[in-house]
């Protein structure tokens, strides 16, 4: 077994180390600044803001929706600079076609929210308005999202709904005024 024959030949250079590229020698693609501008037909027009190191940069834009007297705002948290994906881009659409159903789960919420506050009335899932959707850098698989509705009987307000795996679970109110 020791006096065989080599079956491969020698060689004097490894081939797979020739075509090998040193990472510290390829460019480095600049980073992207605030206020580039990312245009998509279903998110609209997004302005980036890079953020510091360890917190995720983000895209975000208003878009006027023709049955509304309010604008959506859209946030997309990303990481890096890259921009929005099609999973953002496939949540907005859900959110959008499903606003009425989340209203309807929103809106007790809500409510017990304004009567902690001693905010007088109460709000039907008719009465709110989708106005804000801020998404995080993977939606389909990060626990965490919220969306943002605006009320008829009380314009000046806006509720900001935190869901947690799909459910509502807090609401923050805030005040034009």
């Amino acid at each position: 077994m020791f006096d065989a024959e080599p079956s491969a030949p020698a060689v004097d250079t490894d081939l797979l180390l020739l075509e090998q590229r040193l990472a510290g020698l390829e460019p480095v693609a600049p980073k992207r600044s605030a206020g580039d501008v990312f245009e998509s037909p279903m998110l609209g027009r997004l302005e980036f803001a890079p953020m510091p190191y360890g917190r995720p940069s983000f895209w975000h834009g208003e878009q006027k929706m023709p049955d509304s007297r309010f604008p959506l705002r859209i946030v997309c948290e990303v990481e890096g600079d890259r921009p929005p994906g099609p999973d953002q881009t496939a949540c907005v659409i859900a959110f959008r076609r499903l606003q009425i159903q989340d209203a309807a789960l929103c809106a007790p919420l809500i409510n017990a929210r304004l009567r902690a506050v001693k905010i007088a009335g109460s709000i039907a899932p008719d009465d709110l308005v989708l106005t804000l959707i801020h998404l995080p850098p993977h939606p389909l698989t990060d626990s965490r999202y919220e969306l943002g509705f605006r009320a008829i009987p009380h314009p000046h307000l806006a509720f900001t709904v935190v869901f947690l795996h799909g459910k509502p679970r807090t609401v923050r109110v805030d005040s034009d005024a």
